[in-house]
């Protein structure tokens, strides 16, 4: 599934954020039950650049592009 994809169908608001219920949410729909309400915010609040408790889409690919592979990270964006 491509990024863009996997964000607009966590973004159920249809605003182009994505908070940490629709994290929640989306995890539980696909059977992750093991993470908390809490687990989502502390998630948002460490990428969230513009400290607005929700994440645009950039925000979104830092979350999930591996940060150890350069090489990568380059390719997916």
């Amino acid at each position: 599934m491509e990024p863009y994809s996997l964000f607009q169908r966590m973004d159920r608001g249809e605003d182009s954020f994505v908070s940490s219920m629709e994290i929640l949410n989306f995890l539980r729909d696909n059977g992750i039950h093991s993470v908390t309400e809490a687990d989502c915010y502390y998630l948002i609040k460490f990428f969230d650049s513009d400290e607005d408790g929700k994440l645009n889409y950039p925000d979104f690919m830092q979350m999930i592009l591996p940060c150890d592979n350069p090489q990568l990270r380059a390719i997916a964006t």
